[in-house]
Formats: structure tokens, C-alpha cells, sequence
């Protein structure tokens, strides 16, 4: 007579669980295994505002970033770029990145590096891959409103409405930051004392407050 486990016994049900532990513990280096073939970065990256890059557009949430080519990228230079690219103002990427909305995805010119993003968690779960922003600035509740094509020197603003979001928590709050947006507008040439203009950021900081301003976005 062949040899068995008798599964009703204290023995039996120790190998048992032992058995269902190690098919437990293949399945999640299977998982890992094939995220990693796949490209699929293994931690999320969190957007805390509605925003955009160019007509790519991004609501809050946790998002998933994957590598078309792990040998030409890695999952935190991508992270970082996707941070970077968010605090664009018209989805003109610099370094001959660009952004195809359509697929979610980021390339770089024709040397076959770039990343995808998509909404939700990677299937391992995970966090920590980055957040934007990551200063803790807040996106002010109500859009504001360009009546007329306007510029404050070389950022220009299309007629249309526009996101105004704090840069740090001690930024000025959204009453000022909507006054203050307004006034500058009414300086075409951009002589605006006491504050730096980023024009690829569309971003005004108060000079000598340790980076506290805003960033205005097209809604």
C-alpha cells in the first residue's frame, strides 16, 4: 500500500498549509515576475488635483506608470518626469519629449524610451512611486476666466477659463492668488515687482519666499 498524508490529522494539516503557503507565494513571484517583464512599475503615482498635460487629461487619483523599454528608463527617472510634466503649462515637453493623449503614453523623439500612464494601482499594489504636487499645494475651487486673449510678456493666455493652483500651503490663499492673477494681467509687458515669471511652467513665485506663488493651467 502506498504512502499518504491523512489530512485529518495534526501532521497532515501542517502539510497541508504548508503546501497552499508555497502555491501562495509562487502565484505573487509570478505576479511580480511578469510585472517586471511587462515594464509595469511597481509602485503608484499619485496626481492630488484634476490636471492635464497638453490635451491629455489627468483626474485625481492613483496612476500606474509602465516603460516601454526598461534598458532606456527606469521606473523613478519616470516618476520624476511625469512629476515634471505636470507642472507644464501648454504640453510643449522639453528635452524632445512629447505626449500622445490618445495612449496615455510620453516619448522621447526616436529613441524608443518613454512610459505609459493609466488610472489605478499597479495589480501588486504598492505606493510611494510620487505624488503631484508634491510641496502640498492645493488647486482653488473655482475656475478663473480670460475674457479676451491676454499675456503677461511671454506667457500668453487664450480667451478661456483657467485652473489656479497654491504652489505650498502657505501660499497666499485662492482670494489673493485670483486677485493677484488678475493684476498681473493687466500688465502686458510683465514687469510684475517682486515676483519671478516661469513661462514653461506658467508659474509666479514671490521672489525670496522660499518658492511660495501659483500655477495657472488651462481648465
Amino acid at each position: 500500500m502506498g504512502a499518504g498524508i491523512l489530512i485529518g490529522s495534526k501532521a497532515g494539516k501542517l502539510v497541508l498549509g504548508g503546501l497552499l503557503a508555497a502555491v501562495l507565494l509562487l502565484s505573487a513571484v509570478g505576479a511580480t515576475e511578469a510585472r517586471a517583464a511587462s515594464g509595469e512599475c511597481p509602485n503608484s503615482f499619485r496626481v492630488l488635483h484634476d490636471d492635464s498635460i497638453g490635451k491629455l487629461k489627468l483626474p485625481k487619483g492613483n496612476y500606474t506608470i509602465t516603460l516601454l523599454d526598461k534598458k532606456k528608463l527606469t521606473c523613478t527617472k519616470a516618476a520624476h518626469l511625469f512629476s515634471r510634466f505636470l507642472e507644464d503649462y501648454d504640453g510643449n515637453l522639453p528635452g524632445k519629449w512629447r505626449v500622445k493623449a490618445k495612449q496615455a503614453a510620453f516619448l522621447k523623439g526616436n529613441t524608443g524610451a518613454g512610459f505609459t500612464v493609466k488610472k489605478g494601482k499597479p495589480s501588486g499594489g504598492g505606493g510611494g512611486g510620487g505624488r503631484h504636487p508634491d510641496s502640498g499645494g492645493k488647486q482653488c475651487p473655482d475656475t478663473f476666466r480670460v475674457l479676451h486673449n491676454d499675456s503677461i510678456g511671454e506667457l500668453k493666455f487664450p480667451a478661456g477659463s483657467y485652473y489656479l493652483t497654491r504652489l505650498t500651503t502657505d501660499s497666499p490663499s485662492c482670494a489673493r492668488v485670483t486677485k493677484l492673477f488678475a493684476k498681473f494681467l493687466q500688465d502686458y509687458e510683465g514687469n510684475v515687482p517682486g515676483w519671478r515669471i516661469n513661462v514653461s511652467k506658467a508659474q509666479f513665485t514671490r521672489k525670496g519666499s522660499g518658492g511660495k506663488g501659483f500655477r495657472v493651467k488651462p481648465a
